[in-house]
């Protein structure tokens, strides 16, 4: 059944005025008003009919009833969206992204047009757009999830009658392999680390990046609280995120971690006790504190007593954590060429992660293990995010079955 019929899903004839949107199974009703059309939307015909009354009954009693904005612009609405509704629900950092999402892919493309002309075919050609130029899946992902809850709040505002977005097929791209940073060039990366005058008040945050596969907000979040050496385990509950202090008073705070699975107990191998004893030993309690942020953004208290800190006594950020990174093995590569050794690779903070997780599997942890010491929601995340390790998993497997031979 086609939407805006004039029988609903269970066949009931609908009155002048009134139709049923299958698609999205809601009943309208729209009547023309001085030369403006009112609609009105509602999840049941009940509901439908009492406002349709409520409309009747204020223009017998010369009360004129709101029309639908036509002239606002998609732009327009996400403004009103952001000041009423965005915060509701969501994450301050969540807020954030989606802002950004707004500024660099909606603001000067169909955010000029006027919302209730936007199309389904408008959507697709944005999706398109950014799938040719390389835009990652996920992130198309989650701008579809921001407009999507942009145009639902347009219509229980009685704006637009029709989600333009809520259909859309994201374009496929081509998911590209975790790279995992060598395994020769993470040895010899460590070792100029732990031996060099400058940098080696770094290797202790290396050496948990590498051993755990925690992400650079949980790593430069932890505390000395989070550590347990009676029973050898780390507690990641918390990270560390940046805020537009425009908006917030301040540029970074501590946060509660990215979903509820990521709060994980993480065993400490040997090689992370260690150096975290020693660091413990010449530790000194500074006066270095962050904000603790809640979800809405708003400072509930102060977080103290970080262990991992950058050069400046403050925690690390992965902007400052990938230069580190560039410059350290920019001095590798200088010094290969002195002695004539080996070249490394540069390599961004998360690749740590793609390294924990190769060495993981080699070793021959499950994916389960794997999946809770990374903090993934399910398996299945951790097995569409590995989709190459997971396959050279079973082609092991595979070997070792065809090995089963009875006669």
């Amino acid at each position: 059944m086609a939407a805006g019929n004039r029988k609903d899903g269970a066949g009931r004839k609908l009155e002048t005025g009134e139709y049923y949107d299958s698609v999205n199974k809601r009943y309208m009703y729209r009547k023309m008003v001085d030369g403006e059309r009112v609609t009105v939307t509602a999840s049941t015909l009940k509901e439908l009919r009492v406002k349709k009354h409520e409309i009747e009954t204020n223009i017998d009693k010369g009360v004129r009833p709101k029309a639908n904005n036509t002239k606002m612009t998609l732009n327009d609405y996400i403004d009103h969206w952001f000041d009423t509704y965005a915060k509701s629900g969501r994450k301050a950092t969540t807020c954030q992204n989606y802002a950004s999402y707004h500024q660099t892919y909606i603001k000067d493309s169909i955010g000029k047009k006027r919302i209730n002309k936007i199309t389904k075919a408008d959507c697709q050609k944005i999706f398109n757009n950014l799938m040719e130029k390389g835009l990652k899946q996920s992130t198309m992902a989650n701008l579809k999830s921001f407009l999507n809850s942009v145009f639902e709040c347009a219509i229980d505002d009685d704006i637009i009658v029709k989600n333009p977005v809520k259909n859309i097929r994201l374009p496929k791209t081509d998911n590209k392999k975790k790279e995992a940073v060598d395994q020769e060039d993470v040895e010899i990366f460590m070792e100029f680390v732990k031996n060099n005058e400058q940098y080696s008040y770094s290797y202790p945050s290396f050496v948990v990046m590498f051993n755990l596969g925690v992400r650079i907000g949980e790593m430069a979040a932890i505390t000395w609280d989070s550590v347990d050496f009676d029973n050898n385990t780390i507690t990641i509950d918390k990270q560390i995120n940046r805020y537009r202090k425009e908006d917030y008073g301040f540029t970074r705070g501590v946060a509660s971690p990215k979903t509820k699975t990521s709060v994980r107990c993480i065993p400490m191998n040997s090689v992370v006790r260690s150096t975290l004893l020693e660091l413990k030993m010449k530790y000194q309690e500074s006066e270095y504190r962050l904000p603790f942020v809640d979800d809405r953004g708003v400072a509930r208290g102060y977080v103290t007593g970080f262990i991992f800190v950058n050069s400046m006594g403050t925690t690390w950020c992965e902007p400052c954590f990938r230069n580190l990174i560039i410059r350290i093995v920019k001095d590798i590569n200088k010094e290969a060429d002195k002695n004539n050794t080996k070249h490394i690779k540069n390599f961004c903070p998360h690749m740590t992660r793609h390294t924990y997780t190769s060495i993981a599997y080699s070793a021959g942890a499950d994916v389960k293990a794997v999946s809770e010491v990374l903090g993934h929601a399910s398996t299945a995340v951790t097995m569409d995010t590995y989709t190459h390790l997971t396959k050279e998993k079973k082609e092991e497997q595979d070997k070792v079955l065809k090995n089963i031979k009875i006669s």
